[in-house]
């Protein structure tokens, strides 16, 4: 089958350009779970085409090499082959659409520095090679992939970045996230000891990536908020940190134990009204699953900022209720610290049935309250006190409630 041959029956064993696509949200939707969908079917800054390339060398004859790649890899893929003699058909059908994936090694440095791509290239089979010792061996693959940045260093520092994330990925694979935070820590590091320009969309989508995966430790966050203050102007360092924190957290991570101190410089420097900027911030970070674990020192530093932001926003009332904080230290002072934060927010009173709102927010409160059990809570906050044991020690601010 000649290569058009090979690009024609693709196409009609897709069907994509004849699929009606899904509407709007359950595109999205589909489209962040990793799905192929129909050309055009999203309409989301991140989504990407699929292409077919079809490739041709003389020791293949009629024979061709059919690929699907993304659009935006797809000039590394190009560069990839032509650097095993592979030459592309002039065409590239668009059969579907997918999420847009961030270059990795070695395609960032074949589509940003080709002339120095045999660099990345060389190292390719070294790498296969290592990543199949990383599930068995990983002291010995760890160790390998640091011989080999101390390589390109010397000749392409400006590809360390690329490289150590994709050592760091291999490590995910097998979930390593000890191995993969160190050297996705390794590759940041890169970028300030060669001070290499930075991509900040790039370096936003890894910085989630990683997030998603639980391998962006806690060092690393606190690092990252020093670089954006140098590096942006104090209004986009701020809402690139806060998106990451809120995306962390989003991901099932809690929020890190000084989140507040690192985001009040930021917004400090940036000249929000500190309590708007939190509020906004505390409430998506509230209402993530992963909230329930978030650090003692979280629930403290925000203590204020949880008062306001539950008068201006009932809901956040019935949300505190839901949390059994399972950061807080065992016992009866955290417990009894843990009620004062819920008076102080108003929520104990959807408890006791004695909320019953301003003229203004009357029929918010209310719909709060209709949703509180306070038997249920009640159960849960037994429960919760007890945390695995028969009994646990007497709380009287419980009993006074």
């Amino acid at each position: 089958m000649n290569a058009m041959d090979t690009t024609t029956a693709l196409q009609g064993a897709t069907g994509a350009r004849e699929v009606t696509g899904p509407d709007g949200a359950t595109a999205s939707a589909l489209l962040e779970a990793g799905a192929l969908l129909p050309p055009g079917s999203s309409g989301r800054e991140d989504a990407d085409t699929l292409t077919v390339r079809t490739y041709t060398h003389a020791a293949l004859g009629e024979r061709s090499v059919v690929r699907l790649v993304p659009g935006t890899l797809g000039e590394a893929e190009d560069l990839a082959l032509d650097f095993l003699g592979l030459v592309r058909d002039a065409e590239t059908p668009e059969v579907g659409q997918v999420r847009r994936e961030t270059l990795g090694f070695p395609a960032w440095a074949l589509v940003n520095d080709p002339a120095n791509g045999h660099h990345a290239l060389a190292l390719v089979k070294d790498v296969e090679r290592l990543a199949r010792q990383a599930k068995s061996r990983p002291g010995t693959a760890k160790e390998g992939f640091e011989k080999l940045g101390d390589r390109l260093g010397r000749a392409v520092p400006h590809f360390l970045p690329t490289f150590f994330e994709q050592a760091a990925r291999i490590f995910l694979q097998f979930d390593n996230t000890t191995y993969a935070a160190a050297f996705f820590g390794k590759a940041r590091e890169a970028e300030r000891v060669h001070a290499l320009a930075v991509d900040e969309q790039r370096q936003r989508a890894v910085f989630l990536e990683f997030a998603f995966a639980g391998a962006l430790t806690v060092k690393a966050l606190k690092q990252h908020v020093k670089d954006l203050a140098a590096r942006l102007d104090a209004a986009e360092a701020w809402a690139q940190f806060r998106q990451l924190a809120v995306e962390r957290c989003a991901a099932g991570m809690p929020p890190y134990a000084s989140l507040p101190q690192d985001a009040r410089v930021l917004i400090k420097a940036a000249g929000l009204p500190r309590v708007e900027a939190e509020c906004d911030l505390v409430a998506d970070l509230v209402a993530s699953p992963a909230a329930v674990r978030a650090p003692a020192s979280f629930w403290t530093a925000y203590r204020a900022t949880l008062a306001v932001l539950a008068e201006r926003r009932p809901a956040v009332r019935e949300r505190m209720l839901e949390i059994m904080p399972a950061g807080l230290d065992h016992g009866t002072k955290s417990d009894e610290f843990w009620l004062e934060l819920l008076a102080e927010c108003g929520a104990d009173r959807l408890l006791t049935g004695e909320d019953g709102g301003t003229a203004a927010g009357s029929g918010s409160a209310a719909e709060a309250a209709g949703g509180v059990d306070a038997a249920d809570w009640l159960s849960r906050w037994a429960a919760h006190r007890k945390r695995g044991a028969t009994v646990c020690d007497s709380s009287p601010a419980t009993l006074d409630l």
